[in-house]
């Protein structure tokens, strides 16, 4: 379904979990706790993360990263689509992005990866311009381009999957 789903490299999958019923059709973004040996440590992001061993796809790694960061049970939801397999720079690592809409209304229960989350309106992500915005990383600081919604600073694989997911141009820093 997204790439090869069988090699040895690892993989990942996040779920864009969109809210039809909310102003500007609302996708769920997250911002992580910031945890020592993360490299992901503070980022905003999509629920998501690591296929496990007892994943047997990376739909189900989708499900099931939803339900523990932000416990939303995708069952339920509807599938829309998955989008094209999308790269983290700092570990190459392939990350499948999963397209869902609620069909009812959630609560949104954080676990302990997850430092808080918020509703973005589609129709503001497709609105507001790209930005380069300073980010501490493992190496030190590093100018990204990015959006800034709400004062989160919104770059790197959450920013390019968002361009895939609007149909966005990627900036040639990106």
């Amino acid at each position: 379904m997204a790439g090869s789903e069988s090699s040895n490299e690892p993989v990942a999958a996040v779920a864009i979990i969109i809210d039809a019923n909310r102003v500007g059709a609302s996708v769920l973004l997250i911002r992580r706790r910031d945890r020592e040996g993360d490299p992901w440590s503070g980022q905003i992001a999509f629920p998501g993360g690591h296929k496990s061993t007892k994943d047997q796809t990376l739909l189900q790694s989708a499900i099931r990263e939803a339900s523990e960061e932000v416990g939303i049970d995708l069952h339920e939801h509807e599938l829309l689509g998955v989008l094209p397999l999308a790269y983290s720079h700092t570990r190459r690592m392939p990350v499948a992005p999963f397209v869902f809409q609620l069909r009812s209304n959630v609560a949104v229960r954080l676990n302990d990866e997850v430092a808080e989350s918020f509703w973005v309106p589609l129709s503001e992500l497709l609105r507001i311009k790209s930005t380069i915005s300073q980010v501490q990383v493992e190496r030190g600081r590093l100018g990204v381009d990015s959006y800034i919604y709400d004062g989160h600073v919104i770059w790197g694989l959450t920013f390019r999957i968002i361009n895939i997911l609007l149909n966005k141009p990627q900036p040639n820093s990106s």
